[in-house]
């Protein structure tokens, strides 16, 4: 064969993607020939066939209540026909505007409702005059008749909507069909493309595959920095970077790995570094906050490192399950370590956070206690001094800094504003956040 490995790639995705992309754009056409017939079916034919029985619904209460006005000569019944009758043209100038194959017939009913209209009108007249016997003749012949007509050219509209569905329909169909024929057939075309050109490419790419086996067992291995320089033709060489590059990456993943926290397997110190730098890089609005515990070293020291890692177990279920149901999914939340959490999400969403921690936190923190200390409201403990000490229920103190409002440009700094920030929060004695409302200048 004269083609290069590289040319018969090309040439075989040139193949696949013409035809691809020919059943794609002949799907594409045949979909929008077959929404607009569909459209024309849906929001047009059978829309207007609703406001035809409205039409009827509406011809059908006109006369009704024009009988009434003989029998009783009420007023509400006169006012409930011109009422009616308004509705009924309202309703055939909307058919109108929407099937103008139907002019000729709406303007003939129009003329027809003109002629109803004034006839009732004559009705009215006569019987203010005392003329009922002579008004319930004008009802009787004329008036009837004219109702009939109406009738009439509305079934004959009905008639002729129900003859264009028909015609949308068959026209669907066929279009249909053929658009499954010609999309079978070309799709079978480029299959048989993609075999042949699949078959030829195997047998080339063999040798490839048997130079990548040594980068792979490296992989396996664990060595992710001896990675082979292969040689070869080009496409070889983009192997090999690719390799060197997924290299990289599986270390970069191993160190979050062995960073992550054993006991919460939150990321840890390297993984939130990094996601500052990306972000403060990025320039991305943010707000920063560092969750913190009130009196955790003295629960330990009362309750047992066992019960403490329990609790920090809760804390951080309770973080994830808040940052799922109130944050995005790119906010970050990690574990510095021991009763220290962090959470990086939007400034629009930070105060709703924030409440929602305090909030369960304090509503579930009193189960982690003894009945009899949860009952006094505190427990007796050894202080930093090694003194006993009373230390009220943990509370939990949140600093927030906004990179909106504060200008920050390194981690570091981040870190320095949101110590001073919870410095100042663990001062009350209750759960609390602290934001930094300093604006930037």
């Amino acid at each position: 064969m004269n083609f290069t490995l590289r040319q018969k790639i090309f040439l075989g995705y040139i193949v696949m993607i013409s035809f691809t992309l020919l059943v794609g754009f002949y799907a594409i056409f045949s979909l929008k020939e077959l929404n607009t017939i569909t459209q024309n079916t849906v929001f047009n034919s059978i829309a207007t066939s609703g406001r035809l029985a409205k039409l009827n619904d509406s011809i059908l209460a006109q006369d009704l209540h024009e009988k009434r006005f003989l029998i009783l000569q009420q007023q509400d019944a006169e006012n409930l026909f011109w009422s009616r009758s308004k509705e009924f043209r309202d309703i055939l100038s909307e058919i109108n505007k929407t099937e103008t194959y139907l002019s000729t017939n709406i303007q003939s009913i129009l003329s027809l409702h003109d002629s109803y209209s004034a006839l009732f009108t004559r009705e009215t007249q006569l019987i203010r005059e005392n003329r009922t016997k002579e008004a319930e003749d004008v009802s009787v012949r004329e008036t009837k008749a004219v109702f009939n007509k109406i009738l009439l050219g509305l079934k004959d509209i009905d008639r002729k909507i129900n003859s264009q569905q028909n015609v949308f329909i068959n026209k669907s169909n066929t279009l249909s069909e053929r658009a499954l024929l010609i999309t079978i057939v070309l799709s079978a075309t480029s299959f048989a493309f993609g075999l042949l050109f699949a078959s030829l490419l195997t047998n080339h790419l063999n040798a490839a595959i048997e130079q990548l086996k040594e980068a792979t067992n490296m992989i396996r291995s664990g060595d992710f920095d001896s990675m082979p320089d292969i040689k070869g033709a080009d496409e070889l060489a983009d192997l090999a970077i690719s390799f060197r590059e997924m290299s990289s990456r599986l270390k970069e993943l191993e160190e979050i790995n062995l960073d992550a926290n054993p006991l919460t397997k939150l990321p840890g110190n390297l993984a939130i570094e990094k996601e500052l730098l990306v972000r403060l890089n990025e320039t991305q609005r943010f707000s920063f906050c560092l969750i913190d515990l009130d009196n955790f070293k003295a629960y330990n020291d009362r309750y047992s490192y066992a019960r403490g890692s329990d609790l920090i177990k809760w804390l951080s279920e309770m973080l994830v399950g808040i940052k799922s149901e109130y944050g995005e999914p790119e906010d970050f939340l990690g574990h510095i370590g021991g009763d220290d959490f962090v959470l990086i999400c939007s400034p629009d969403r930070v105060q709703p956070i924030c409440n929602k921690i305090i909030e369960e936190f304090d509503k579930g923190i009193i189960e982690h206690y003894d009945p009899e200390d949860a009952k006094k409201g505190f427990i007796i403990s050894i202080d930093r001094n090694d003194k006993p000490a009373i230390f009220g229920i943990m509370t939990v103190s949140i600093a927030v800094v906004n990179t909106d409002r504060t200008l920050v440009r390194d981690p570091k700094e981040v870190s320095q504003k949101v110590a001073e920030l919870k410095q100042y929060a663990k001062s009350f004695a209750k759960s609390i956040y602290i934001m930094d409302r300093r604006r930037a200048r």
